[in-house]
Protein backbone atom coordinates (compact mmCIF):
# COMPACT_ATOMS: atom_id res chain seq x y z
CA UNK A 1 0.00 0.00 0.00
CA UNK A 2 1.39 3.65 -0.87
CA UNK A 3 2.30 5.66 1.93
CA UNK A 4 0.76 9.45 2.18
CA UNK A 5 3.13 11.97 1.64
CA UNK A 6 3.88 13.57 4.75
CA UNK A 7 3.64 17.15 3.08
CA UNK A 8 -0.48 15.97 2.09
CA UNK A 9 -1.21 15.31 6.15
CA UNK A 10 0.43 18.69 6.89
CA UNK A 11 -0.96 20.42 4.37
CA UNK A 12 -4.28 18.82 5.92
CA UNK A 13 -2.83 19.88 9.33
CA UNK A 14 -2.75 23.06 8.69
CA UNK A 15 -6.37 23.19 7.58
CA UNK A 16 -7.12 21.76 10.88
CA UNK A 17 -5.43 24.67 12.54
CA UNK A 18 -7.07 27.49 10.72
CA UNK A 19 -10.16 25.75 12.18
CA UNK A 20 -8.79 26.23 15.07
CA UNK A 21 -7.68 29.36 15.11
CA UNK A 22 -11.54 30.66 14.19
CA UNK A 23 -13.04 28.73 17.20
CA UNK A 24 -14.86 27.11 13.98
CA UNK A 25 -15.74 23.74 16.52
CA UNK A 26 -17.95 21.88 13.82
CA UNK A 27 -15.33 22.38 11.27
CA UNK A 28 -12.49 21.22 13.56
CA UNK A 29 -14.01 18.19 14.55
CA UNK A 30 -14.73 17.14 11.03
CA UNK A 31 -10.93 17.76 10.27
CA UNK A 32 -9.70 15.71 13.69
CA UNK A 33 -11.45 13.02 12.34
CA UNK A 34 -10.40 13.32 8.76
CA UNK A 35 -6.76 13.31 10.01
CA UNK A 36 -6.70 10.33 12.17
CA UNK A 37 -6.56 7.47 9.92
CA UNK A 38 -4.10 9.74 7.51
CA UNK A 39 -1.52 9.58 10.19
CA UNK A 40 -1.94 5.91 10.30
CA UNK A 41 -0.92 5.74 6.75
CA UNK A 42 1.83 8.78 6.56
CA UNK A 43 5.25 8.05 5.49
CA UNK A 44 7.23 8.68 8.92
CA UNK A 45 8.19 12.08 9.57
CA UNK A 46 8.71 13.42 12.81
CA UNK A 47 7.82 17.04 12.56
CA UNK A 48 4.58 16.69 11.58
CA UNK A 49 4.07 13.82 14.28
CA UNK A 50 4.80 16.54 16.65
CA UNK A 51 2.88 19.49 15.00
CA UNK A 52 -0.41 16.98 14.94
CA UNK A 53 0.20 16.14 19.05
CA UNK A 54 0.34 20.05 19.39
CA UNK A 55 -2.70 20.96 17.36
CA UNK A 56 -4.55 17.90 19.10
CA UNK A 57 -3.66 19.55 22.04
CA UNK A 58 -4.99 22.79 20.63
CA UNK A 59 -7.74 21.40 19.75
CA UNK A 60 -9.02 19.87 22.81
CA UNK A 61 -8.04 23.22 24.63
CA UNK A 62 -10.83 24.89 22.13
CA UNK A 63 -13.44 22.29 22.49
CA UNK A 64 -12.96 23.23 26.31
CA UNK A 65 -13.63 26.64 25.67
CA UNK A 66 -16.57 26.40 23.06
CA UNK A 67 -18.12 23.23 24.13
CA UNK A 68 -17.17 22.49 28.14
CA UNK A 69 -15.28 19.47 27.09
CA UNK A 70 -13.45 18.25 30.16
CA UNK A 71 -9.75 17.70 29.33
CA UNK A 72 -9.03 14.34 30.63
CA UNK A 73 -4.97 13.83 31.65
CA UNK A 74 -2.66 15.01 29.01
CA UNK A 75 0.77 13.34 28.03
CA UNK A 76 3.71 14.85 28.15
CA UNK A 77 4.20 17.05 24.73
CA UNK A 78 7.96 16.68 22.93
CA UNK A 79 9.60 19.61 23.95
CA UNK A 80 9.58 22.43 21.74
CA UNK A 81 13.28 22.83 21.79
CA UNK A 82 13.48 19.81 19.60
CA UNK A 83 11.04 20.79 16.90
CA UNK A 84 13.30 21.94 13.72
CA UNK A 85 10.72 24.62 12.82
CA UNK A 86 10.39 28.19 14.58
CA UNK A 87 6.43 27.93 14.58
CA UNK A 88 6.47 24.46 16.29
CA UNK A 89 8.38 25.57 18.90
CA UNK A 90 6.32 28.93 19.35
CA UNK A 91 3.05 25.93 19.38
CA UNK A 92 4.68 24.16 22.24
CA UNK A 93 5.18 27.04 24.52
CA UNK A 94 2.17 28.40 23.76
CA UNK A 95 0.39 25.80 23.80
CA UNK A 96 1.85 24.43 27.17
CA UNK A 97 0.98 27.53 28.36
CA UNK A 98 -2.63 27.24 27.81
CA UNK A 99 -2.76 23.68 29.16
CA UNK A 100 -1.39 25.09 32.40
CA UNK A 101 -4.08 27.77 32.30
CA UNK A 102 -6.82 24.91 32.10
CA UNK A 103 -5.04 23.38 35.52
CA UNK A 104 -5.18 26.34 37.11
CA UNK A 105 -1.16 26.56 37.14
CA UNK A 106 -0.25 30.00 36.66
CA UNK A 107 3.34 29.77 37.56
CA UNK A 108 3.38 27.80 35.25
CA UNK A 109 1.67 28.97 32.38
CA UNK A 110 3.69 32.20 32.65
CA UNK A 111 6.56 30.36 32.43
CA UNK A 112 5.79 28.70 29.27
CA UNK A 113 4.24 32.14 27.81
CA UNK A 114 7.58 33.80 28.68
CA UNK A 115 9.09 31.72 26.12
CA UNK A 116 6.50 32.11 23.86
CA UNK A 117 6.27 35.13 23.42
CA UNK A 118 10.30 35.14 22.73
CA UNK A 119 10.03 33.17 19.66
CA UNK A 120 6.96 35.55 18.88
CA UNK A 121 9.29 37.64 17.46
CA UNK A 122 10.01 35.26 14.09
CA UNK A 123 6.33 34.78 13.48
CA UNK A 124 5.03 36.94 10.97
CA UNK A 125 1.37 35.88 10.99
CA UNK A 126 -0.84 38.59 12.63
CA UNK A 127 -3.44 36.29 13.75
CA UNK A 128 -1.18 34.32 15.78
CA UNK A 129 0.12 37.79 17.33
CA UNK A 130 -3.74 38.27 18.61
CA UNK A 131 -4.42 34.97 19.76
CA UNK A 132 -0.86 35.22 21.80
CA UNK A 133 -2.43 38.77 23.87
CA UNK A 134 -5.82 36.80 23.87
CA UNK A 135 -4.35 33.67 26.13
CA UNK A 136 -1.98 36.52 27.84
CA UNK A 137 -4.78 38.57 28.54
CA UNK A 138 -7.10 35.84 30.00
CA UNK A 139 -4.07 34.48 32.44
CA UNK A 140 -3.93 37.95 33.80
CA UNK A 141 -7.59 37.93 34.42
CA UNK A 142 -7.54 34.92 36.51
CA UNK A 143 -4.99 36.62 38.54
CA UNK A 144 -6.59 39.51 39.13
CA UNK A 145 -4.39 41.80 37.33
CA UNK A 146 -6.73 44.14 35.25
CA UNK A 147 -4.92 46.44 34.10
CA UNK A 148 -2.50 44.63 32.62
CA UNK A 149 -4.82 42.02 31.30
CA UNK A 150 -7.15 45.21 29.22
CA UNK A 151 -3.88 45.77 27.82
CA UNK A 152 -2.93 42.39 26.28
CA UNK A 153 -6.96 41.69 25.24
CA UNK A 154 -6.82 45.00 23.52
CA UNK A 155 -4.11 44.19 21.54
CA UNK A 156 -5.85 41.06 20.61
CA UNK A 157 -9.17 42.91 19.96
CA UNK A 158 -8.23 45.50 17.47
CA UNK A 159 -6.20 42.54 15.40
CA UNK A 160 -9.60 39.98 15.18
CA UNK A 161 -11.30 43.48 14.35
CA UNK A 162 -9.61 43.29 11.05
CA UNK A 163 -10.40 39.61 9.92
CA UNK A 164 -14.19 38.87 9.05
CA UNK A 165 -13.40 35.39 9.42
CA UNK A 166 -12.52 35.82 13.39
CA UNK A 167 -15.92 37.18 14.60
CA UNK A 168 -15.68 34.27 17.44
CA UNK A 169 -12.40 35.22 18.75
CA UNK A 170 -13.48 38.70 19.35
CA UNK A 171 -16.29 37.04 21.59
CA UNK A 172 -13.33 35.36 23.36
CA UNK A 173 -12.13 39.10 23.94
CA UNK A 174 -15.11 40.90 24.59
CA UNK A 175 -15.94 38.20 27.26
CA UNK A 176 -12.33 39.15 28.80
CA UNK A 177 -12.92 42.88 28.71
CA UNK A 178 -16.33 42.35 30.57
CA UNK A 179 -14.81 40.34 32.95
CA UNK A 180 -12.37 42.89 34.15
CA UNK A 181 -14.34 45.79 34.31
CA UNK A 182 -16.88 43.99 36.34
CA UNK A 183 -13.72 43.19 39.00
CA UNK A 184 -13.17 46.77 38.44
CA UNK A 185 -16.79 47.89 39.28
CA UNK A 186 -17.14 49.44 36.10
CA UNK A 187 -20.58 47.58 35.32
CA UNK A 188 -21.72 49.58 32.32
CA UNK A 189 -18.53 48.95 30.29
CA UNK A 190 -18.93 44.72 31.29
CA UNK A 191 -22.77 45.31 30.29
CA UNK A 192 -21.48 46.97 26.77
CA UNK A 193 -19.19 44.37 25.87
CA UNK A 194 -21.23 41.36 26.92
CA UNK A 195 -24.29 42.89 24.85
CA UNK A 196 -21.89 43.10 22.18
CA UNK A 197 -20.54 39.69 22.32
CA UNK A 198 -24.29 37.80 22.65
CA UNK A 199 -24.94 39.69 19.52
CA UNK A 200 -22.00 38.42 17.96
CA UNK A 201 -22.80 34.93 18.91
CA UNK A 202 -26.04 35.01 18.11
CA UNK A 203 -25.09 36.32 14.72
CA UNK A 204 -23.15 33.38 14.30
CA UNK A 205 -25.74 30.80 15.10
CA UNK A 206 -23.28 29.13 17.99
CA UNK A 207 -26.16 28.60 20.65
CA UNK A 208 -23.66 27.47 23.01
CA UNK A 209 -21.87 30.68 23.21
CA UNK A 210 -24.38 32.14 23.84
CA UNK A 211 -25.06 30.06 26.49
CA UNK A 212 -21.88 31.23 28.12
CA UNK A 213 -22.54 34.66 27.38
CA UNK A 214 -25.71 33.92 30.01
CA UNK A 215 -23.75 32.49 32.23
CA UNK A 216 -21.50 35.50 32.13
CA UNK A 217 -24.86 37.78 32.42
CA UNK A 218 -25.15 35.76 35.66
CA UNK A 219 -21.76 36.82 36.48
CA UNK A 220 -21.94 40.48 35.81
CA UNK A 221 -25.43 40.61 38.00
CA UNK A 222 -24.14 38.76 41.02
CA UNK A 223 -21.19 41.17 40.96
CA UNK A 224 -23.48 44.22 41.14
CA UNK A 225 -26.09 42.36 43.53
CA UNK A 226 -28.79 41.66 41.53
CA UNK A 227 -28.87 38.13 43.04
CA UNK A 228 -32.85 37.94 41.88
CA UNK A 229 -31.75 38.44 37.90
CA UNK A 230 -28.31 36.70 38.25
CA UNK A 231 -30.60 33.40 39.22
CA UNK A 232 -32.89 34.30 36.09
CA UNK A 233 -29.60 33.73 33.54
CA UNK A 234 -28.23 30.90 35.74
CA UNK A 235 -32.14 29.18 35.28
CA UNK A 236 -31.31 29.51 31.53
CA UNK A 237 -28.04 27.96 31.20
CA UNK A 238 -28.54 25.25 33.79
CA UNK A 239 -31.94 24.47 31.62
CA UNK A 240 -30.21 24.06 28.80
CA UNK A 241 -29.54 19.97 28.13
CA UNK A 242 -25.73 20.94 26.28
CA UNK A 243 -24.82 23.17 28.67
CA UNK A 244 -26.02 21.43 31.98
CA UNK A 245 -23.80 18.45 30.52
CA UNK A 246 -20.43 20.17 30.21
CA UNK A 247 -18.02 21.03 32.69
CA UNK A 248 -19.36 24.57 32.84
CA UNK A 249 -21.96 23.25 34.87
CA UNK A 250 -20.03 23.42 37.68
CA UNK A 251 -19.44 27.00 37.72
CA UNK A 252 -23.37 27.85 37.38
CA UNK A 253 -24.62 25.81 40.00
CA UNK A 254 -21.44 27.51 42.31
CA UNK A 255 -22.84 30.45 41.68
CA UNK A 256 -27.02 29.44 41.63
CA UNK A 257 -26.69 28.07 45.40
CA UNK A 258 -24.49 31.50 46.29
CA UNK A 259 -26.98 34.08 44.78
CA UNK A 260 -29.84 31.59 46.22
CA UNK A 261 -28.62 31.65 49.87
CA UNK A 262 -27.75 36.14 49.77
CA UNK A 263 -31.28 36.07 49.12
CA UNK A 264 -32.51 33.65 51.88
CA UNK A 265 -33.91 30.56 49.42
CA UNK A 266 -32.24 28.27 51.73
CA UNK A 267 -34.01 25.41 50.09
CA UNK A 268 -33.75 25.97 46.50
CA UNK A 269 -29.77 26.29 47.12
CA UNK A 270 -29.62 23.41 49.53
CA UNK A 271 -31.84 21.56 46.48
CA UNK A 272 -28.90 22.95 44.13
CA UNK A 273 -26.65 22.09 46.73
CA UNK A 274 -27.45 18.52 47.05
CA UNK A 275 -27.65 18.44 42.83
CA UNK A 276 -23.73 19.19 42.37
CA UNK A 277 -22.56 16.96 45.19
CA UNK A 278 -24.05 14.02 43.30
CA UNK A 279 -22.83 14.64 40.07
CA UNK A 280 -19.09 15.18 41.11
CA UNK A 281 -19.27 12.06 42.78
CA UNK A 282 -16.57 10.08 41.44
CA UNK A 283 -14.89 12.83 39.22
CA UNK A 284 -12.25 14.24 41.44
CA UNK A 285 -13.96 17.47 41.69
CA UNK A 286 -11.95 18.69 44.70
CA UNK A 287 -12.14 22.31 44.01
CA UNK A 288 -15.81 22.45 43.04
CA UNK A 289 -16.62 20.24 46.42
CA UNK A 290 -14.52 22.48 48.60
CA UNK A 291 -16.34 25.50 47.26
CA UNK A 292 -19.95 24.67 47.13
CA UNK A 293 -19.25 23.07 51.00
CA UNK A 294 -17.71 26.47 52.03
CA UNK A 295 -21.31 28.30 50.98
CA UNK A 296 -23.02 25.37 52.68
CA UNK A 297 -21.42 25.49 55.66
CA UNK A 298 -21.95 29.11 55.88
CA UNK A 299 -25.58 29.44 55.03
CA UNK A 300 -27.13 26.11 56.07
CA UNK A 301 -24.81 25.07 58.75
CA UNK A 302 -24.39 25.90 62.95
CA UNK A 303 -21.71 26.45 65.76
CA UNK A 304 -18.01 25.00 65.53
CA UNK A 305 -19.00 22.52 62.90
CA UNK A 306 -19.72 24.93 60.45
CA UNK A 307 -16.05 26.94 61.14
CA UNK A 308 -13.96 24.17 61.00
CA UNK A 309 -15.80 23.06 57.70
CA UNK A 310 -15.04 26.35 56.34
CA UNK A 311 -11.54 26.31 57.24
CA UNK A 312 -11.25 22.79 56.38
CA UNK A 313 -12.24 23.53 52.73
CA UNK A 314 -10.33 27.00 52.55
CA UNK A 315 -7.63 25.14 53.52
CA UNK A 316 -8.18 22.83 50.24
CA UNK A 317 -8.24 25.61 47.93
CA UNK A 318 -5.53 27.32 49.71
CA UNK A 319 -3.25 24.01 48.72
CA UNK A 320 -4.98 23.97 44.60
CA UNK A 321 -3.91 27.93 44.78
CA UNK A 322 -7.42 28.71 44.09
CA UNK A 323 -6.62 31.75 45.30
CA UNK A 324 -9.15 34.02 43.66
CA UNK A 325 -11.56 31.62 45.30
CA UNK A 326 -9.90 31.52 49.02
CA UNK A 327 -10.21 35.65 48.27
CA UNK A 328 -13.81 35.72 47.32
CA UNK A 329 -15.53 32.96 49.74
CA UNK A 330 -13.55 33.94 52.97
CA UNK A 331 -15.06 37.49 52.11
CA UNK A 332 -18.13 36.11 51.46
CA UNK A 333 -17.45 33.97 54.89
CA UNK A 334 -16.44 36.70 56.85
CA UNK A 335 -19.10 39.47 56.30
CA UNK A 336 -21.85 36.27 56.94
CA UNK A 337 -20.28 36.12 60.66
CA UNK A 338 -20.02 40.02 60.77
CA UNK A 339 -23.53 40.27 60.53
CA UNK A 340 -24.06 37.42 63.30
CA UNK A 341 -21.85 39.95 65.14
CA UNK A 342 -19.49 36.95 65.52
CA UNK A 343 -16.67 39.29 65.25
CA UNK A 344 -13.60 36.98 66.37
CA UNK A 345 -14.67 34.25 63.79
CA UNK A 346 -15.29 37.44 60.89
CA UNK A 347 -11.72 38.63 61.52
CA UNK A 348 -10.38 34.86 61.04
CA UNK A 349 -11.75 34.67 57.88
CA UNK A 350 -10.85 38.13 56.59
CA UNK A 351 -7.25 37.39 57.49
CA UNK A 352 -7.54 34.54 54.89
CA UNK A 353 -8.83 36.86 52.28
CA UNK A 354 -6.00 39.23 52.64
CA UNK A 355 -3.51 35.96 52.33
CA UNK A 356 -4.82 34.73 49.42
CA UNK A 357 -4.98 38.39 48.19
CA UNK A 358 -0.71 38.64 48.98
CA UNK A 359 -0.20 34.92 47.45
CA UNK A 360 -2.02 35.94 44.00
CA UNK A 361 0.11 39.16 43.81
CA UNK A 362 3.40 36.69 44.58
CA UNK A 363 2.95 35.37 41.13
CA UNK A 364 5.65 36.88 39.19
CA UNK A 365 4.64 38.64 36.12
CA UNK A 366 6.33 38.12 31.91
CA UNK A 367 7.61 41.84 32.26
Amino acid sequence: MNKIAAEEVANTLNSWYRAIRRNDTEQSIRLFEEIKPMLAEMAEDQEVLIYYSLLELRHKIMLYDTRGEKIEQQEDLTNGDSAASHMTSYYYYLFSGAYEVYKKNYEEAISFYKIAEKKLANVHDQIEVAQFHDKVGKLYYYLGQNIVSLNHTRQAMEIFRCYEDHHLNLVSTYITMAGNYTEMGKYKEAEEYLTEAINTARAAGDHFKEMQLLHNFGLLYAAMDQSEKSISFLETVLADRAYAASDYYFNAVFLMIKELFKIGEHDRAVAFYEEGKERSKGMQNDIFDAKIDILYATYAGGGEKAIDDCKNCLEVLFKSKQYDSVRELSLLTANVYRQKSLYKEAAYFFLEAIKAEEEMKKVEGMS
